[in-house]
């Protein structure tokens, strides 16, 4: 079942390499998602209380911070803790990550673009065409 929206879903991007943000940043928009981003961590709980986006979608490694931690941060946040985070690593150690810090899902990189779509759809229940 298709579900819909008044508005695009809201998607905040937290990673520190800009080429990634670029191809997240065309995947999200041509899925209709309405893309926000982070280059860094330091932030992430003033955006999203400001912004209150639909899913996070958050690097684990990035410059001076541990996005695992950042992820605990969220959940335990009762004003965030409903947020959706789907975390991303090439770290091999990725679902062990994703279960202690309370993310919703994870994603391994590399990924393909349909990948990225499948996580984003199954924790927003929405189905957009690729």
């Amino acid at each position: 079942m298709e579900h819909s929206r008044k508005n695009p879903p809201t998607v905040l991007v937290v990673d520190d390499d800009e080429d990634m943000l670029v191809i997240i940043q065309h995947t999200l928009l041509a899925e209709g998602f309405n893309p926000i981003f982070s280059p860094n961590a330091y932030h992430v709980m003033d955006i999203i209380t400001r912004n209150h986006p639909d899913l996070v979608l958050l690097d684990i490694h990035m410059k001076g911070v541990d996005g695992a931690d950042i992820c605990q941060e969220i959940k335990s946040n009762p004003l965030t803790a409903s947020t959706p985070i789907i975390i991303f690593s090439a770290n091999h150690d990725i679902e062990k990550i994703t279960k202690e810090c309370g993310a919703d899902g994870y994603i391994l990189k590399p990924f393909t673009h349909s990948k990225l779509k499948e996580a984003f759809d199954s924790l927003l229940g929405v189905g957009k065409k690729i």
